[in-house]
C-alpha cells in the first residue's frame, strides 16, 4: 500500500513533465514478479490452497490510444494443497490470460490507471498427493493497473486481476473454486 501511495504522490507532483502517450500499433511489454493468491475458501469443506510467486509477463498491443490487448503469462505456479491445515498435495498450473484493456486518462499523464476484462485459461499438471487430477479451466479475468512513465520509453506497474479458476477434482464432479487474485509489480518498455 506504502508503494502506491508512493507512486501516487509521485505523479501528482511530476504531473506537468511531458509523459510518454500511447499510440495506435504501440506495443508495450513488461516483466516483474506476480503472486496468485487463490480465495481462503476453495468450494470444499476443510480444503485450502496456498499462494504461490513467480516470474510474470505482459505484452500490450495498442489498437488505439486508449484501447489495448493484453496477454499475460508467468513461469509455472505451484501450489500446496491443504486439509485441516496439513498438506494433502501440490499442484503446478499455468494461467494464460488475455484481455482488452481500457485507458480512461490522456497521454499528457504520467499516470496510466487501467481496466481491463479478460478470459482465463488455465492448465493444471504434475499434481501430487491427494490432488490426483484437476480439469482445465475457462473463466472470466478482471483487471485494474496503473503503469507510470519513467522517461525514456521506461516504465513501472503495478496491476491485480481477478481470475474466475474453477477446476474438476479428480473427475469427481467436484468443483475446486481456487478463483485468485493475482498482484504484478514490474517495469517495462513501450516499442
Amino acid at each position: 500500500m506504502k508503494l502506491l501511495k508512493t507512486l501516487l504522490a509521485t505523479a501528482i507532483v511530476t504531473s506537468t513533465i511531458p509523459a510518454m502517450a500511447y499510440e495506435a500499433g504501440d506495443i508495450v511489454v513488461k516483466a516483474g514478479i506476480i503472486n496468485v493468491n487463490p480465495k481462503s475458501d476453495s468450494g470444499i469443506d476443510g480444503v485450502t490452497v496456498k499462494d504461490d510467486t513467480q516470474l510474470g509477463l505482459t505484452v500490450t498491443y495498442m489498437a488505439t490510444p486508449k484501447i489495448g490487448v493484453e496477454v499475460l503469462a508467468a513461469t509455472p505456479f505451484k501450489h500446496t494443497v491443504e486439509a485441516g491445515g496439513e498438506r494433502i498435495g501440490t499442484v503446478k498450473h499455468l494461467p494464460p490470460t488475455i484481455s482488452a484493456l481500457y485507458f480512461p486518462l490522456s497521454g499528457e499523464s504520467k499516470l496510466q490507471p487501467y481496466l481491463g476484462l479478460g478470459v482465463n485459461h488455465t492448465f493444471f499438471f504434475d499434481e501430487e498427493g491427494a490432488v490426483a487430477h484437476l480439469g482445465k479451466s475457462t473463466g472470466l479475468a478482471m483487471t485494474l493497473g496503473a503503469n507510470y512513465d519513467l522517461g525514456d520509453n521506461m516504465l513501472a506497474s503495478i496491476a491485480a486481476w481477478k481470475v474466475d479458476i474453477d477446476a474438476e477434482l479428480n473427475d469427481s464432479g467436484t468443483d475446486v473454486e481456487i478463483d485468485p487474485i493475482a498482484i504484478m509489480v514490474s517495469c517495462g518498455y513501450k516499442f
